[in-house]
């Protein structure tokens, strides 16, 4: 906490331009020639490169750790479970993973959770079953659609649904409980590990609009009766004028084993001008656009997947700052060495001096 603390300190240091506070007179008086000129003298190459420098020496880790607090917070936070049913009420749970259907009352009953509600009964577009029926989206681990071993039993359809929940099961245990509800579906995907455990992987939204949306790919593992986090990647962030960057990486899943991620990506910088009627978006060539490929490997000690990002195009910074939010001090920290050359080149120069210049003044 002392760390970030201070990192955020120095940060809003480096953000702020430490001139003596004229008198309340002056102040009143002074003219817009005079704002600009004040903002002329700061928006120097040189102090812009001064701003640059101190954020790429910034700690990156901490940088990091601020943009993923809020996906890793919500990966890590899923509640973990160790309920089981009786064989009655698992029957019934069979049937209604089958039928895709059963009483609301009933679910909230085994599931123990009242906030299941009677109002959630649309099964798709076409389908809406009769009030007191809740849809049921089954999700079976194996080939086998009947064996019940492991699996996940959606109560609430994932599309119309905003509190379904998604339980995940070993057996006749309920070992953990998601949040079910994807306004563009879950995508609930599942493959066997190299040591033969269950790996399952969905779509986690946190966020669509016009011409914006983020997603992440959410990876668990079944382990001794439990379902652990492994790995929170991003599976499609896309921002668009007027923020300051523009940007699109799309994550596919090429191969499991080992699980191999192709990534799709392009960014560039954007000005805006505005005039009586309208506002003029206008972007830069893209100084980054190109694809790479990661590949993850097991880590036992801390029990997650790494990705060879040393071996790769992206370093896991790079990945992240396509993520929707503040991230632009990120950013600059991870691709700084291409901003640094960047700044040598005479057509390129012009969009990253706009670009900083937003950055520092926050317009």
């Amino acid at each position: 906490m002392n760390k970030l603390t201070g990192l955020l300190s120095l940060v809003l240091l480096i953000g702020c331009t430490h001139q003596p506070k004229p008198s309340k007179a002056k102040e009143n008086s002074r003219s817009k020639t005079g704002e600009s000129a004040q903002r002329a003298v700061k928006d120097t190459i040189g102090q812009l490169t001064v701003f640059l420098d101190s954020i790429g020496h910034l700690p990156q880790q901490v940088l990091e750790d601020m943009v993923a607090a809020e996906p890793d917070s919500i990966f890590t936070s899923q509640k973990q479970l160790d309920t089981m049913i009786s064989k009655s009420d698992f029957d019934l749970l069979k049937q209604a993973a089958l039928k895709g259907v059963m009483p609301a009352k009933v679910a909230r009953r085994i599931f123990r959770n009242n906030d299941i509600s009677d109002s959630c009964n649309q099964a798709s577009v076409q389908e809406t079953y009769k009030v007191g029926l809740i849809p049921v989206v089954y999700y079976p681990f194996s080939s086998n659609k009947h064996d019940f071993k492991e699996f996940a039993l959606s109560i609430g359809d994932e599309w119309h649904c905003i509190n379904a929940y998604l339980y995940f099961f070993s057996g006749n245990r309920i070992i953990a409980r998601h949040d079910g509800y994807n306004r563009d579906g879950l995508d609930l995907n599942y493959y066997k590990d190299a040591d033969g455990k269950t790996v399952v992987y969905y779509d986690n939204n946190f966020g669509t609009g016009s011409g914006e949306w983020w997603d992440n790919f959410y990876f668990y593992k079944y382990d001794n009766n439990k379902l652990i986090p492994i790995l929170d990647e991003l599976e499609n962030g896309n921002i668009q004028p007027p923020y300051f960057r523009a940007r699109w990486l799309e994550s596919t899943v090429e191969s499991t084993h080992p699980l191999t991620i192709k990534m799709v990506y392009y960014q560039n910088f954007n000005t805006t001008t505005s005039l009586p009627d309208t506002t003029i978006y206008e972007s830069s060539p893209n100084f980054v656009d190109d694809s790479t490929v990661v590949r993850y490997s097991w880590d036992e000690k801390s029990k997650t997947l790494k990705g060879n990002y040393d071996q790769s195009k992206l370093s896991k910074a790079q990945i992240m700052s396509y993520y929707q939010g503040d991230n632009e001090y990120l950013f600059i920290n991870a691709y700084y060495k291409l901003l640094k050359q960047m700044l040598k080149d005479d057509k390129q120069r012009k969009w990253l001096v706009g670009y900083l210049k937003r950055v520092k003044y926050k317009e």
